[in-house]
């Protein structure tokens, strides 16, 4: 019993220091702050570099849906394009803001649609898996260059980032290279069937996911009014990433500003800085959550409506999701 706790109780350790870390961090910045210098600079944002901002960010989600057109070739279900790409939307951002707890709304919608938990967990691993395929491109290519530079007092090497960069590459490569070589297609893990996709599936998942990180990257290089380098940003976006990986706190908060603020402070004023993670957050989740809190709600208006009506006139029909 002892053997089986330990490896959840050191998770949970890592993740608590983690975030206490963060958490000390963010505070020791705050307090320094000038708060209405911060104000000043969120009114200082012109209407066109907000509607920028927005664009980028629907183009973002736009791909990011994609995956779940992916899960549907995978797994076979018989969804159509909108109502695969309003769950995945629906889903997402209710991911993005609630972390873990955004699964059950995908698993739920889906239910609504009449698919089976079997087939919405493999269309979640797709999600998932292609989400974390393009940031291992990325992530992998970047730091291989030497492109990342972590702040001095995180105490890690050049040499250090650059092997965590191959390993991350070789993890891509091995991937694309089983679904292109591998003879044997169908694995079963723990009772449960693994078919390996196409190459050209794999492509498919590594470009839609490599492009979705680069759109929100050009989020906040627009929200940042263009005063750090695209590939800079891109670079802290990647860390936040594994930062995030590590401590799995909803919607990032607290981790994300704690991390752009230490590695993007010395190249620009933290008012602006800050003021550009407020507008971020405002486009890329709020904004998001507020539509898909409407449509979900939409979603279960129109179940409980037609289970209502199925009681008085026959069988219950599945809700259309329209």
């Amino acid at each position: 019993m002892t053997a089986r706790r330990l490896p959840p109780l050191a998770k949970y350790s890592l993740s608590f220091g983690f975030v206490a870390c963060i958490a000390w961090l963010l505070v020791s910045r705050l307090q320094s702050t000038d708060w209405h210098a911060i104000v000043a600079s969120l009114d200082a944002f012109s209407t066109p570099l907000l509607l920028a901002g927005g664009a980028l960010t629907a183009l973002s989600y736009a791909v990011y849906c994609c995956f779940d057109l992916l899960g549907r070739r995978y797994t076979g279900h018989r969804l159509t394009n909108p109502q695969v790409l309003k769950v995945s939307f629906v889903s997402h951002a209710f991911g993005l803001n609630f972390g873990v707890a955004g699964v059950g709304f995908r698993f739920r919608l889906y239910s609504l649609l009449g698919v089976g938990p079997a087939i919405v967990a493999r269309v979640y691993a797709v999600s998932v898996g292609s989400n974390w395929l393009g940031f291992s491109v990325l992530a992998g290519a970047m730091l291989v260059a030497r492109l990342v530079t972590l702040p001095a007092g995180w105490h890690l090497g050049e040499v250090m980032l650059q092997g965590v960069g191959f390993a991350l590459l070789a993890g891509a490569a091995g991937y694309l290279a089983l679904c292109g070589m591998s003879t044997q297609r169908h694995w079963t893990v723990f009772g449960q069937q693994i078919d390996l996709p196409s190459l050209r599936f794999a492509f498919a998942q590594c470009v839609l996911s490599a492009l979705n990180w680069l759109l929100i990257a050009g989020v906040l290089y627009v929200l940042l009014q263009q005063k750090v380098e695209l590939t800079i940003v891109l670079g802290v976006l990647l860390v936040n990433a594994l930062a995030l990986a590590v401590a799995d706190v909803p919607g990032g908060l607290g981790v994300t500003e704690a991390v752009f603020l230490a590695m993007l402070a010395p190249r620009m004023p933290v008012a602006e800085l800050l003021a550009a993670l407020v507008a971020y957050r405002a486009i890329y989740f709020l904004g998001p959550l507020a539509l898909a809190l409407l449509m979900y709600l939409r979603a279960e208006t129109n179940r409980a409506g037609r289970t209502g009506a199925a009681h008085r006139s026959g069988p219950a029909h599945r809700c259309s999701f329209k």
